[in-house]
């Protein structure tokens, strides 16, 4: 490892070292298997296994690194397909695991946000958690892209999606696009007007660039940012989860099957949609929490997911919901 890399740096490669000695010694994935999950070269590859046991990462067992979170992580990966899942430890904090799942997330982040990348942002509470403990990085040929329309919520300015946006540009000193339109209008007439909108139509082809995009999901439950904040009514709920739809990803509600069609919501939705999400090279999810199981599980299932940072106990729920230990 590269003496010259930030203390956090350091663990971010340790723990990924770590992980391909899992996959190498343990699951006995091939050289050419490990590559291609993680877009990097065999060769590359080749060295990383071969400096393990000089590391101290590799002797006869995999050391270093809680073993359930590598199995955790590799069984969810396996299973859904997804490139790569990070789990925070919660020290078993169950109802105040936030803490933790952020710092994890934004030591990623810190790491994986590199020059001249386009980044898509929803809005929420673990976004805006995360990005508050990312560090100042200047990253001024970068831009943030706000994916989601705006809000207009009293008390905590930091969850609605405008000032996760700008609070993101602020720490990496770059451009920030917004997307001036209501989160959710009242009719569908008015984001069919909307949609005609010269500067709506440049928010959607700055989406369309994106490199990146992160998200939070969220929950069909009264519990939900967006039922306390007054975006959904109750009959709204009610009628989504007679749909079949168990939660959403950058406010794009999906079913446990990671289905999304014939959403009774989405004429009146004004947000990145699905067939965006899918074309973004980089789609992270960082969420957490007892009552998300099925919409992590159903945002997973969709299939737009690259990226998943969850909490250990989440993590462990899913596994067991599932049946994959």
């Amino acid at each position: 490892m590269n003496p010259e890399k930030t203390e956090e740096d350091q663990m971010e490669e340790k723990n990924l070292y770590i992980k391909i000695a899992h996959w190498y010694y343990t699951l006995g994935m091939t050289q050419d298997e490990i590559a291609k999950r993680l877009s990097f070269t065999r060769q590359k590859v080749n060295r990383i296994i071969n400096s393990l046991v000089d590391q101290g990462i590799v002797s006869i067992t995999v050391n270093g690194y809680n073993t359930s979170h590598v199995n955790y992580e590799s069984a969810l990966e396996e299973y859904f397909h997804i490139r790569q899942v990070i789990i925070a430890e919660s020290y078993d904090m169950e109802n105040d695991f936030l803490p933790t799942l952020a710092d994890r997330a934004a030591q990623y982040l810190e790491a994986f946000l590199q020059s001249d990348m386009t980044i898509g942002v929803s809005w929420g509470k673990t976004l805006a958690a995360v990005i508050a403990r990312l560090p100042y990085k200047r990253r001024s040929d970068c831009t943030v892209v706000q994916m989601v329309g705006a809000q207009n919520i009293t008390g905590d300015r930091m969850l609605k999606s405008d000032e996760v946006a700008r609070s993101l540009a602020n720490k990496l000193d770059c451009a920030c696009y917004m997307f001036y339109a209501p989160t959710v209008v009242d009719y569908p007439e008015t984001k069919t007007m909307l949609m005609k909108e010269r500067t709506i139509r440049e928010s959607f082809e700055w989406m369309k660039k994106c490199d990146v995009g992160l998200f939070g999901i969220g929950q069909l439950t009264k519990e939900s940012t967006m039922f306390q904040r007054g975006f959904l009514k109750e009959k709204d709920i009610r009628q989504l989860l007679e749909d079949g739809f168990v939660g959403d990803i950058c406010m794009n509600h999906v079913r446990l099957d990671g289905s999304w069609d014939d959403n009774c919501m989405e004429n009146r939705l004004n947000k990145a949609g699905m067939d965006i999400l899918k074309n973004i090279p980089n789609v992270i999810a960082i969420a957490g929490g007892a009552d998300k199981t099925d919409a992590i599980i159903g945002c997973l299932n969709s299939g737009v997911v690259d990226i998943l940072i969850i909490d250990d106990l989440s993590a462990e729920r899913i596994v067991k919901t599932l049946k994959l230990s």
